[in-house]
């Protein structure tokens, strides 16, 4: 048993009663012996209760990870089976694993990763959790990726539907003016050169109109 490990296991209020312990025995000793009892019921319980309550939410897959992880390791510090056979603690160890994995999958895990959490429940030899972890963060990034390039995508196609109204609109403006007169003398449409009030006057029985414009 490593002493590194069990001090990771441990919250900091909790570690720095055992940090002085020289070896990862001694550490393990003095922990049982502190917390390993009857005693502690209320404390299993907490720790039970915060398990079957915790959901991923707003956190983030790795957050929501190793939160679980951290109480799982709290949870062993409290239980201790004495085993008259090795066999029955490994069998027993499995069942605590898949536990520990369908809470992981079908406990909290939000739904945008249902898909990836149903290919790994239907595999034929469900995975430990440590591996399940890993499948389910690949498949976050990789939709982290894609939702990235989609978003790109739609602001690239939006900028040209843009342009191409802007373009048909200027489009639109040009063929109206097609066709019209158009004066060399005032740069203007509606009338030409020859016909210029500018150079030749206005006409004899010109009548403003109402609106107030010339024509």
């Amino acid at each position: 048993m490593d002493k590194s490990w069990l001090i990771n296991s441990m919250t900091n209020e909790i570690c720095e009663n055992f940090l002085l312990y020289k070896t990862a025995k001694e550490m393990w000793d003095a922990v049982k012996e502190t917390y390993s009892t009857k005693e502690n019921t209320a404390e299993q319980v907490d720790i039970v209760n915060v398990l079957h309550d915790l959901r991923q939410g707003d956190l983030t897959l790795t957050n929501y990870y190793n939160i679980l992880g951290r109480h799982w390791q709290q949870l062993d510090v409290y239980e201790e089976y004495d085993w008259n056979c090795p066999e029955d603690a490994a069998k027993y160890q499995k069942i605590v694993e898949k536990r520990q994995l369908f809470k992981f999958l079908l406990g909290g895990l939000n739904k945008d990763l249902d898909e990836i959490r149903g290919r790994i429940l239907g595999t034929k030899a469900l995975p430990i959790i440590r591996e399940a972890f890993t499948e389910v963060k690949r498949e976050e990034s990789r939709k982290k990726l894609m939702l990235g390039k989609q978003t790109a995508v739609a602001i690239t196609e939006s900028s040209a539907l843009a342009t191409r109204g802007q373009s048909s609109n200027n489009g639109g403006n040009q063929r109206q003016q097609k066709g019209r007169p158009w004066c060399d003398h005032c740069k203007k449409h509606g009338h030409t050169k020859d016909t210029s009030w500018d150079i030749y006057g206005k006409p004899a029985d010109w009548k403003p109109r109402s609106n107030g414009r010339d024509s």
